[in-house]
């Protein structure tokens, strides 16, 4: 059965506390994808994205009435996220949307993601990559 992306996010354990959870993870991370596809970086323009957007993604998405994030949320979920977790229920969601067949050709694209790296003093480093293909 083939789920929708809210419904895949939605899956993500949210390690946040319940007291003052004002916005669920699933949006917040909702919020990241559709910033970062349209070359929004960094938390202040993740903020930006979401202000500007907001009436449509609020119709769009049947939301109650509320605001949108702020930097310092996005900040605080980013930090906490568990990026190998969420790579791999994406990973899982595209996978059943496109499947591949023995011989075809596909273009592959790899990032570390910035902020991920646990002890910079090891010789190994364990850092969380993004592949694209």
């Amino acid at each position: 059965m083939k789920t929708n992306l809210l419904d895949t996010l939605a899956q993500l354990p949210d390690c946040r506390a319940p007291r003052g959870k004002r916005y669920p993870l699933w949006l917040i991370l909702l919020l990241v994808i559709m910033a970062t596809m349209s070359d929004c970086y960094g938390y202040r323009a993740l903020e930006d994205f979401a202000r500007r957007h907001h009436q449509a993604l609020r119709e769009s998405l049947e939301l109650p009435p509320v605001g949108f994030p702020s930097d310092s949320t996005f900040r605080r979920v980013m930090m906490s996220i568990d990026f190998t977790q969420l790579a791999q229920v994406l990973t899982n969601w595209i996978r059943d949307r496109m499947p591949t067949q023995e011989g075809d050709w596909l273009g592959v694209d790899g990032k570390s993601i910035k902020g991920t790296l646990n002890n910079y003093a090891q010789a190994y480093q364990d850092f969380v990559s993004v592949v694209s293909v």
